[in-house]
């Protein structure tokens, strides 16, 4: 295919579609190094601007990765990627999220190759185009509820979903981290129900409240109920927020909130703590948040926030 200047398509992705065809038809095959944006200019008479943007263009859609210092190269089993398809973006999207359609290409583009350093790199490009918390209550959660459609799809593996959740919770743990913890406020304790692991959302919560003025603790997942209730008696917290996010969790939950009325209520003196919990099991199965004694936050993240911000206000509130 000759590049036609003057033809309606971008040259940059006429240029992509020669160099697809090409891996297609296994003139270059996996792990090959393509050429580079020199010999592109130089063969085909182009700017160095078009030849990046149409090497870019191939590792959008999966049939690349770039290595740096070293060149643009054939990706593994190329044939297997499954760019993110519009409809999936628009109804993810559609989800009340910001996330632009490149940078959701970039990242899936990244994680499915196991690209640690254009990850790292498209991770800091969102964080410096996004507030804070909007990446930690939309936009992390917005690309893992991608990744699990895609690997239910079965269009990526499951170890590029378990890549792409460690890593953003690592992020989303940096930020907690990050976060000032304030001289005064409402203490919060979070954690998942026992024999639940799943805390993505629990972690974009805590992001949010520490960045409000709250005193977080985080407990994460696998919650030990013995050890949890006695810990309670001594953190004193004004609020307590479980999550489940499976049916066995669930269970788990309702048996934690019965023994937290029967054995921590009667022995804290003064104000009681709120018991609270929310999940994705809770949105998947509204049914069951009659089964459970305590206070439901909602359905989303911004429902919590809301919530609690009712239940504890950090103004009114002293230091636990």
């Amino acid at each position: 295919m000759d590049l036609d200047k003057q033809h309606p398509k971008p040259v940059y992705l006429q240029l992509k579609e020669v160099l697809q065809n090409q891996i297609e038809q296994g003139i270059y095959v996996s792990h090959q190094r393509l050429p580079s944006e020199r010999d592109l200019c130089q063969i085909h008479n182009l700017s160095r601007m078009t030849a990046r943007r149409a090497l870019k263009e191939l590792v959008l859609a999966g049939y690349a990765y770039t290595r740096i210092g070293k060149g643009t190269f054939v990706r593994h089993n190329f044939s297997n990627v499954t760019p993110v398809s519009k409809d999936q973006i628009k109804a993810s999207n559609d989800e009340g999220s910001l996330l632009s359609n490149e940078f959701l290409h970039k990242l899936m583009a990244a994680f499915t190759t196991f690209d640690c350093i254009n990850v790292n790199r498209t991770v800091s490009d969102i964080l410096a185009t996004y507030p804070i918390e909007v990446v930690a209550s939309k936009l992390f959660p917005q690309f893992i509820r991608l990744t699990e459609e895609q690997w239910s799809r079965r269009k990526v593996s499951l170890l590029v979903h378990n890549y792409a959740i460690n890593t953003l919770r690592s992020q989303l743990i940096a930020m907690m981290n990050a976060a000032t913890t304030p001289e005064n406020g409402p203490k919060i304790l979070l954690a998942c129900a026992p024999e639940d692991q799943h805390e993505m959302g629990l972690l974009s919560l805590a992001v949010s409240l520490r960045r409000r003025g709250y005193l977080v603790v985080y407990l994460g997942p696998y919650t030990i109920e013995r050890e949890f209730l006695a810990m309670i008696e001594t953190a004193r917290p004004e609020l307590i927020c479980i999550s489940a996010a499976t049916d066995e969790a669930v269970e788990q939950l309702e048996a934690l909130g019965r023994q937290y009325k029967k054995k921590v209520w009667s022995v804290i003196q003064g104000k009681k703590p709120y018991f609270t919990f929310g999940g994705v099991a809770f949105v998947q199965k509204p049914k069951f948040v009659s089964e459970i004694d305590g206070v439901f936050l909602g359905s989303t993240l911004d429902e919590a926030l809301k919530r609690i911000q009712m239940l504890v206000p950090v103004s009114t509130s002293v230091e636990g």
